[in-house]
């Protein structure tokens, strides 16, 4: 599981961090960096899976040209904060193996030039700390030995393959989704053993289909639609296509039936969340952006149950955004620690995280008012501003002078 994610000129970050849990939430106004936190953590995975400094943030492509990664907003030139040539990325992260019992914990920093005019981006440095043995340490000036293979100083090298970076060996940092349903996508039939659901929702059919091979999982899987849903769903079918696809069906307890490429684009996403959650080959980390679009309000606190449930029972982690008030106020008391405010004070071009209970006072004041209605009257906002901005002249009008 990811603890920490540490940010130092990247995006509009110029010094952050952020703690994250099972269940983390990031809420803020607009332009404050909620998405430029996807974009770091995204090029981690990146760096997880292998992808060199270019792909990661121009762009990679198969062999036949489809596009297989998206990159990175912005590319070299909007990657590092304002005047600034190198950023660095460091995570905090735990991994649990049998021996010992408890938990590994390792911390990763790696640190890129941008590359500007028409330069490439390159590594300057790459460091992994492990408890109770030496660093494992990567200069750019130590990337290539004497037969042009790349050079580790540090005893970690016996234990990680050559190559860009030590993290591929590590699920929780290679095991990423960042879901953004498409309902258009989401009502295409799809292939009967195709089990992971894509970041846009395609394959959900057959996701869907092999949960219910499971009479468990199909259980839990229609009780969740019922409850999510004012729809009577009492089971669910897969109808097959002239090209052997199958498209899901929701079926009602009166007989009615509805298809996926009718359903509403909420109902879709609830299927998407649960195919995701609930499928053969859950990822380890998800982040969701806006998690309440399309959602009911009436039915957000299920979706936040369901979240909260999930996360500690299958050993899954989440981080969604949201503007949505509502979901504040259902965050769980244990997952309040790992609820964080993103925002930007007058007058400083930088992004600023801050975790919800360090923001002064908002312990005290949530005692007396919903920590919902303190974000809709922006009042964590304001007391960042005044803890923290600097002192503006009150227009005139505003003076009686």
């Amino acid at each position: 599981m990811i603890t920490k994610l540490k940010l130092t000129n990247f995006k509009n970050f110029r010094q952050a961090e952020i703690a994250l849990g099972p269940f983390s939430v990031l809420v803020g106004v607009n332009a404050g960096g909620k998405s430029n936190i996807r974009d770091a953590l995204r090029f981690l995975h990146g760096v997880a899976r292998g992808y060199n400094l270019a792909e990661i943030i121009g762009g990679k492509y198969g062999d036949g040209g489809q596009q297989v990664w998206g990159g990175i907003r912005g590319g070299t030139s909007e990657i590092c904060f304002y005047g600034e040539q190198e950023f660095t990325l460091g995570v905090d992260f735990e991994q649990r193996t049998a021996m010992p019992p408890h938990p590994t914990k390792f911390q990763y920093e790696i640190s890129v030039r941008c590359g500007f005019n028409g330069a490439a981006p390159r590594m300057v440095a790459e460091r992994l700390h492990m408890d109770g043995q030496p660093d494992f340490v990567r200069q750019e000036k130590q990337y290539v030995g004497d037969e042009g293979q790349p050079y580790f100083p540090m005893d970690f090298e016996s234990r990680f393959q050559n190559g860009l970076t030590v993290l591929e060996r590590f699920d929780e940092l290679v095991s990423f989704r960042f879901l953004d349903f498409s309902p258009d996508l989401m009502r295409i039939p799809s292939v009967p053993g195709q089990v992971v659901l894509s970041d846009r929702g395609e394959n959900l059919s057959s996701v869907l289909h092999a949960i219910c091979e499971t009479a468990e999982l199909k259980q839990a899987l229609s009780h969740w639609i019922q409850e999510l849903t004012p729809m009577d769903v009492r089971d669910l079918e897969f109808v097959p296509d002239a090209a052997g696809r199958i498209l899901v069906y929701l079926v009602e307890e009166d007989g009615k039936k509805t298809s996926a490429a009718s359903a509403s684009d909420g109902t879709l996403r609830f299927l998407g969340m649960l195919a995701a959650l609930l499928g053969p080959k859950p990822a380890k980390f998800y982040f969701l952006e806006e998690i309440d679009t399309g959602i009911h309000p009436a039915r957000l606190a299920l979706l936040m149950d369901l979240i909260a449930d999930t996360t500690r029972r299958k050993g899954i982690q989440v981080v969604a955004t949201t503007h949505s008030p509502q979901v504040l106020r259902l965050i769980r008391p244990e997952d309040l620690p790992n609820a964080a405010l993103v925002y930007r004070v007058r007058g400083a071009p930088e992004g600023r995280i801050k975790q919800l209970p360090d923001i002064p006072n908002l312990m005290d004041a949530i005692k007396e008012q919903d920590l919902a209605r303190l974000h809709e009257s922006s009042w964590m906002e304001n007391v960042m501003e005044f803890t923290e901005g600097k002192p503006q002249p009150f227009p005139l009008e505003e003076t009686g002078r």
